[in-house]
């Protein structure tokens, strides 16, 4: 071998060795990378898992649960937050979200309901009203008429003076 192509088998050596030494470094990168987008990933769902567990407690208070159920679901919603292990925090999320739901509905059906009844006591209220309104004057009216039917009648057996 000439010195030339020494010298040639040399560079491409350490072409070769840089090369690879970039491409190791960028499949490091990438990796890592790779890592911390599954991991940006499943906090993004775990975040969005706790909106949405968020958004079903707010509605089930806007439904009309009780004080005492929205307290023991925002602590609940606490306790998850606070928790470091995901799976936990995702298993507490969905139990909460479930009951939410749950309570959500019963307290719109039972909302529903009370609108129902008053709405159907309205129209009972108001014929009471009209009825008590229609005999009570008639009776006054009556109780008017028969004092203004009365007749001026001497008595018999008073002495003139």
């Amino acid at each position: 071998m000439n010195s030339t192509q020494k010298r040639f088998l040399i560079i491409c050596f350490l072409t070769g060795s840089f090369l690879l030494s970039l491409a190791w470094a960028n499949f490091s990168h990438t990796s890592a990378l790779t890592n911390q987008n599954i991991t940006l990933v499943t906090a993004n769902i775990a975040d969005q898992k706790f909106k949405d567990t968020f958004a079903m407690v707010r509605e089930a208070e806007a439904a009309g649960a009780d004080s005492a159920q929205i307290k023991d679901f925002v602590d609940r919603l606490n306790l998850a937050l606070n928790l470091t292990d995901e799976t936990e925090a995702t298993t507490i999320l969905d139990q909460i979200k479930a009951e939410a739901s749950q309570l959500r509905d019963t307290a719109s059906l039972r909302s529903f309901y009370n609108k129902i009844f008053v709405f159907a006591m309205v129209p009972v209220a108001a014929l009471i009203v009209t009825v008590v309104v229609h005999y009570g004057l008639k009776w006054r009216q009556s109780k008017v008429e028969q004092i203004m039917n009365m007749r001026i009648r001497e008595k018999s057996g008073v002495e003139n003076v």
